[in-house]
């Protein structure tokens, strides 16, 4: 029943049945300070400004004014198309463009070691649409779909951090950031069929979720040419809260009996149409709580030269819960299990580099350069693979395990349950920069670009189509210095 109610939208709502995360594919997201955008994030063994509170806090310690206050401001724009997704040449495109201030920080010495206070706002995306297809040559009984979606994303870091010298060539730091991660979606749509029926649902998915996320990181400066930092992050959840709603009906309503209600927070989910009840599975409040590994390295050949490099960690994850389905009806009652897996929740290992370049062609004017890599944290999506799995979902993803009468045991099987995280496409970055420096303040410009080709499978019953992902992002930041 489950999949029906949620398939009464057809494409429409399979193309906005996004997982109520940012872009929960990849775990990139952004560059923080006034170096590390123009060198593509390879910044763990430098890290010696207020953003090293991110990056590495250790790196503080090198920070050399008694207070810097800095304010970053982050222009981004990002495109994703589907091709092919309707019909043969017909595409399906997501744009978000925003401008935020998406890091402030500051640095003060306090005794031997360094005191920061930093805040960052990571992910802050707004998509609104409202789309109008006709005659998709997919889905030849539809004459025509309306659409009106609109999500936001917010992530808010807000924290202080320590730094302090073991020795002359070796820091330790740590920085502890309060998270306030949120999402809202808001979904309205509407499919004609060319038999003159029609199916509408409107939808509504709230989440909030607090936590903490500690960093800790160390330095060493085995000579004045050589730097290498290590970080290490966690996220703990520490609160949840999850709120969706939807109603659900068809030109074959004749009466209240044949809307469907939906309601579903973080502890329960259920719907009704007319005498038949629905429960299942509660939706998750929670964001994953991977860990990211940073090591880096920094090499200073000249005064003017220097070149970083990373490599970047960050773990899978994966999250239990009781998934079983019950349907209950005057005529039957059905009970569906299946595997444990939230795959709202459910992330793969990463692997990314970072590397940069700096020179100060004066003692004023420095040039930068970068290069990294942004690889997706979902499971590979194959064309073949994602055909036969279609296949057998049209065929059914259940098997009756017992039945008496109207009454049934039935098993979902989990390779065919239908992955919200359905996206995969490993991205390659590019960035360049420049800072203009005085001793009391600096303004730097950085501008990337992302591109990246991968798989999509938008809706479950067809084969997976090509994805491409490009993104555009320019930084400005301010620093002021103060001895």
């Amino acid at each position: 029943m489950k999949r029906q109610v949620r398939n009464l939208a057809v494409l429409l709502g399979l193309l906005h049945s996004f997982p109520a995360f940012s872009d929960a594919y990849h775990n990139i997201n952004g560059f923080f300070g006034e170096r590390a955008a123009g060198l593509g994030g390879a910044y763990t063994a430098v890290s010696d400004d207020p953003s090293g509170a991110f990056y590495n806090p250790a790196g503080l310690n090198l920070a050399y004014d008694n207070s810097i206050s800095l304010s970053a401001s982050n222009y981004t724009k990002v495109k994703k198309t589907y091709e092919n997704a309707l019909g043969p040449g017909q595409g399906y495109g997501r744009t978000n463009q925003n401008y935020i201030p998406n890091f402030f920080g500051m640095v003060k010495e306090v005794g031997a070691g360094k005191f920061a206070f930093s805040v960052v706002n990571p992910i802050q995306e707004s998509y609104q649409r409202n789309d109008q297809i006709r005659l998709p040559l997919f889905y030849p009984d539809i004459s025509n779909m309306k659409s009106y979606n609109r999500e936001t994303y917010n992530q808010l870091l807000v924290g202080a951090s320590y730094a302090r010298p073991i020795t002359s060539k070796l820091s330790w730091g740590a920085t502890l950031y309060y998270v306030n991660d949120t999402a809202s979606i808001t979904s309205t749509q509407l499919t004609m069929f060319k038999s003159k029926q029609y199916a509408m649902q409107t939808i509504n998915d709230n989440r909030r979720t607090t936590g903490l996320l500690p960093v800790i990181g160390m330095m060493f400066t085995p000579t004045d040419k050589i730097s290498l930092g290590v970080s290490l992050r966690r996220t703990f959840v520490m609160g949840q809260n999850r709120l969706i709603n939807a109603i659900t009906m068809d030109s074959s309503s004749t009466s209240t009996d044949g809307i469907t209600f939906l309601e579903g927070t973080q502890k329960a989910f259920g719907a009704s149409v007319g005498n038949t009840v629905y429960k299942g599975p509660a939706y998750t409040g929670r964001v994953p709580e991977t860990y990211e590994l940073r090591l880096g390295g920094a090499f200073f050949p000249t005064k003017k030269l220097m070149i970083a490099t990373d490599f970047i960690h960050t773990s899978g994850y994966s999250f239990k819960k009781n998934n079983t389905e019950v349907i209950t009806s005057p005529s039957a009652n059905i009970i569906i299990l299946t595997d444990k897996d939230d795959l709202e929740l459910k992330r793969y290992q990463t692997w990314n580099i970072a590397a940069g370049i700096e020179y100060f062609l004066t003692d004023f004017l420095a040039l930068r350069a970068g290069v990294y890599t942004n690889n997706a944290n979902t499971k590979k999506i194959d064309w073949m693979t994602s055909a036969l799995q279609a296949y057998n979902r049209a065929a059914g993803d259940t098997e009756t395990i017992a039945s008496s009468g109207g009454n049934s045991v039935q098993f979902r099987i989990p390779t065919l349950r239908d992955n919200p995280r359905n996206e995969y496409v490993n991205t390659v970055g590019y960035s360049i920069g420049f800072s203009l420096a005085t001793a009391k303040a600096a303004l730097s410009l950085s501008i990337i670009k992302e591109h990246g080709k991968g798989a999509a499978q938008l809706d479950s019953m067809r084969p997976a189509q090509q994805l491409t992902y490009d993104a555009s992002s320019i930084y400005l930041v301010i620093t002021s210095r103060s001895n």
